[in-house]
């Protein structure tokens, strides 16, 4: 498990950490980068959305290896948000928005994806297979 300051500064070692966990696993390079893209933009909102990059609230990402699949779950202690109020990036009045496609891209190349609002703060768990046809 990685324990991680808010701090945007810290998402290169966190995209080391899953590259290192994937190429162990045996993950093929666009697999590794779309976990890399994942790991690191579920990071990047909790530090940026849930903790206004206060280093003193810290970001918990955790590894569970399987044989045929990795799930990485990501965990924040911020106010939470909706997901179901998450606008769709894809619908015209948003395509030009400059945020607001961290989700739909974490859908898009994850083999499965929850999100939990805890009491305090939210989760995501991302789940890619070894041999996966996502994205």
């Amino acid at each position: 498990m990685l324990r991680i300051p808010s701090s945007l500064e810290e998402l290169p070692h966190v995209d080391a950490e899953v590259e290192r966990i994937a190429l162990e696993m045996g993950f093929n390079d666009d697999a590794r980068a779309d976990l890399g893209i994942c790991v690191t933009e579920a990071a990047g909102n909790a530090i940026t959305h849930a903790h206004h990059e206060r280093p003193d609230l810290f970001v918990e990402i955790r590894f569970e290896q399987f044989p045929d699949s990795l799930r990485v779950v990501v965990r924040d202690h911020g106010p939470g948000f909706d997901v179901e109020k998450v606008p769709d990036p894809t619908l015209p009045e948003n395509l030009m928005k400059a945020s607001g496609r961290g989700l739909h891209v974490i859908r898009m190349l994850m083999d499965g994806v929850e999100v939990k609002r805890l009491p305090d703060g939210m989760c995501i768990a991302m789940t890619k297979k070894l041999n996966s046809k996502a994205a």
